[in-house]
């Protein structure tokens, strides 16, 4: 898995893909970044070239030029907080170069965060003797949003079952089907004639794990797509 569970709330990433990402988004959206050590914190600057074994930051004011190992922290575009630890190789008067990060850590969102699929995502699945089809609005470890077009009103509380999930990753891009054995209709609304549901999985933690692993690529998907419109 791309994330895992580390100290303190946060999530941590040694996926070098997954790293490139977000260094990429980092430099691409010139989001503030600060060093942080145990008695310094910089003023705000942001990353400027991203090199083969160092990064090259603007250098902020104030700046310690006896620093030579930092956490860098910053606050991605959806307002999540992130750190990595750097050492600092040199300073220059107009840059600070120092190495590049193994390890990523972001402050958990929530333990089951929602994320959204493309129009092409369908979920089938049975409700009593019926054979049912929905599209899938956004998807997380927990459950997933769905609407129905169809004036069958799926009652709060009704166990479905034989949960087949058709995914994609990108809107021409299928993921392998996923299969879920029950779940449950936690909420339901009504909005121009269509049926919105909140459905609620019934999964343990082993259960769970191939549904994770979509979500994490689905999330890396997201990032190259940004990446390629900046």
């Amino acid at each position: 898995m791309n994330w895992y569970p580390a100290d303190g709330g946060y999530e941590a990433t040694s996926n070098p893909e997954l790293i490139e990402l977000l260094l990429q988004e980092l430099r691409e959206k010139s989001i503030w970044v600060q060093f942080v050590s145990p008695d310094f914190r910089s003023g705000p600057t942001v990353l400027l070239e991203i090199k083969k074994d160092m990064l090259l930051f603007d250098l902020p004011r104030p700046w310690d030029p006896h620093l030579e190992r930092a956490r860098v922290i910053y606050k991605d575009t959806s307002k999540i907080i992130h750190s990595f630890r750097v050492d600092i190789i040199k300073t220059h008067h107009k840059f600070v170069y120092t190495s590049r990060p193994k390890k990523i850590y972001r402050l958990e969102r929530r333990r089951f965060y929602r994320i959204k699929v493309p129009p092409s995502s369908k979920a089938r699945f049975r409700w009593g003797k019926r054979q049912m089809c929905a599209e899938i609005l956004d998807i997380s470890g927990n459950g997933m949003a769905i609407c129905l077009k169809g004036e069958e009103v799926l009652p709060r509380g009704t166990e479905i079952s034989d949960i087949h999930l058709d995914l994609y990753l990108s809107a021409s891009k299928p993921y392998p089907p996923l299969f879920i054995k029950r779940g449950r209709i936690a909420r339901r609304q009504k909005r121009n004639r269509r049926e919105f549901y909140g459905v609620e999985f019934f999964l343990n933690e082993k259960e769970r794990q191939p549904l994770m692993r979509y979500i994490l690529k689905r999330e890396m998907e997201l990032c190259r797509l940004k990446s390629s419109v900046a």
